[in-house]
């Protein structure tokens, strides 16, 4: 007892101890302190943000036609034109083409205009055997305008490299742009494929219901002429309203596979769209080519594959160019000007008055600049570069190993598909006779209920496996045409 009330003393005493608060912010000054929350605890008191979240509220319609069916094709042209992620592709490719320029406008020599005014007056010692106060002043107010001009003859290399370089990442952009596409297509692919099966499974779940009420229907019309007991009758409705609830399921699923269509083509998915139905969609292809040549196509087409080895051709020029550093530079230098101005002599209090001092200038020579030293730095970026290197080099091996990889799972899913195709619709087939049989047993009294109820389940099985297998031969297509590189575009140049 005396134990439980010393727990109970320390707890209260506890919790009249009054919370900690943090120490004033005397670090910043009074008036930097202001802009943020006075505390830790304390939400920051936001100003007007109107201006910044109209930024975020779409300016465009989305361009979806409510009153038409959309069919795959349509969808990826869609997509290709208003996603977002293919404008960013595409401006990335476009400071790529940029760079390329602003690497060859080094080729060319560089002038510039300097400008210099002003007014200055310069006391000159003198001997005073020639003037008494031992000085004379010199007055000078001036302005020399000048024409320099700087051209870079010989380099050894840095900007040959640096344009080769340039020139492989532009390639590396532009192959990016055109994978950026592909992915895209194969998300609407997924996605519209996501769809539509979802509201196929939705019919298929309906048949079901359908099919479990016309057993509970039978089941009933024995009761009434005393065939059926009530276990039975009940365990008839059980499975109409396991079909029922299973229905459900999968309309559930539909909001979310919307959702996923309208992230894949780039619009809200408060947009209403419509599309062709599961049944309306053509069959996959037959596979023509054995996995080793559609390996090798795959190698020869896909733009990222591609892409990684323009960066390695990128990260070599880039050690041409670190070591191009180790020799001297030539560049031709001269300029053109003149001295504006006026100058006077003053000597003794007297002034010769301003006299005109406007003379040309100008001049011409070459520049050679060799660093000889540098602490390191040279041989420090020369190793970057070829670390850099090797790391493209690993990269190429990396990406082409995931691709086989990812072809020869693609290649043996269509493979596989194709198989299952012809063993579900055989199922199907086999399930639906059954069915058919039983319940016309079932209804002459020759059946039983749990014969009944077993085949309905089956047929039921049976008709989610096979729009399952019609899915993934189309999934596992689609997977295939993306790791080949294969996925045609809608739009061979999008607008802008």
């Amino acid at each position: 007892m005396g134990a439980a009330l010393l727990v109970c003393s320390v707890q209260v005493a506890g919790a009249q101890e009054p919370r900690p608060e943090p120490p004033p912010a005397r670090d910043i000054p009074e008036r930097y302190s202001r802009q943020v929350a006075p505390a830790p605890s304390t939400y920051w008191r936001s100003p007007d943000l109107r201006d910044y979240t109209r930024a975020l509220k779409p300016t465009e319609a989305p361009l979806i036609d409510p009153n038409k069916r959309y069919g795959l094709p349509e969808l990826i042209d869609l997509a290709q034109r208003v996603n977002p992620e293919t404008r960013v592709a595409w401006e990335a490719a476009r400071r790529s083409a940029l760079a390329v320029g602003l690497v060859e406008s080094e080729y060319f020599p560089a002038l510039a205009i300097s400008a210099l005014g002003g007014y200055q007056s310069v006391g000159v010692p003198i001997p005073r055997s020639l003037v008494s106060d031992g000085f004379f002043r010199f007055d000078l107010a001036q302005a020399v305008p000048t024409l320099n001009l700087r051209w870079l003859l010989i380099d050894f290399g840095r900007r040959g490299s640096a344009r080769d370089a340039a020139k492989e990442r532009l390639l590396a952009a532009n192959l990016g742009f055109n994978r950026k596409h592909q992915q895209i297509a194969f998300a609407v692919q997924r996605a519209f494929y996501g769809l539509t099966s979802v509201r196929a499974r939705i019919a298929v779940a309906q048949s079901s219901l359908d099919a479990a009420r016309t057993v509970q229907e039978a089941a009933e019309r024995r009761l009434q002429n005393g065939l059926a007991t009530r276990p039975e009758v009940a365990q008839a409705r059980q499975q109409a309203a396991q079909a029922f609830f299973e229905m459900e399921e999968v309309v559930d699923k539909e909001r979310d596979a919307q959702v996923t269509l309208a992230e894949s083509v780039g619009i809200p998915p408060t947009t209403p769209i419509q599309l062709t139905d599961f049944s309306a969609l053509p069959p996959a292809a037959e596979l023509q080519d054995t996995v080793e040549k559609t390996i090798d196509r795959s190698l020869e087409k896909r733009p990222d594959l591609i892409a990684r080895v323009a960066a390695l051709r990128a990260s070599e020029a880039d050690v041409s160019r670190a070591r191009a550093a180790y020799w001297p530079t030539l560049s031709l230098v001269g300029n053109v000007g003149s001295i504006l101005g006026s100058a006077r002599l003053i000597a003794d209090g007297k002034s010769t008055g301003w006299f005109s001092a406007a003379q040309p200038s100008y001049g011409i020579g070459l520049a050679l600049e060799w660093e000889v030293f540098d602490g390191g730095a040279r041989r420090r970026r020369v190793e970057l570069a070829e670390s850099a290197r090797r790391s493209a080099q690993d990269e190429i091996t990396a990406t082409r190993d995931r691709a086989i990889s990812e072809v020869w799972k693609a290649y043996t899913d269509v493979k596989l598909a194709f198989r299952r195709l012809d063993v579900a619709a055989a199922l199907l087939d086999a399930s639906q006779q059954s069915y058919e049989d039983s319940l016309k047993s079932y209804g002459v009294g020759l059946g039983t209920l749990t014969d009944l109820l077993v085949a309905r389940r089956e047929l039921s099985r049976a008709r989610f496996v096979e729009l399952d297998t019609k899915v993934q031969l189309l999934e596992s297509s689609a997977a295939l045409a993306f790791t080949t590189g294969e996925i045609s575009d809608a739009r061979i140049t999008p607008d802008r």
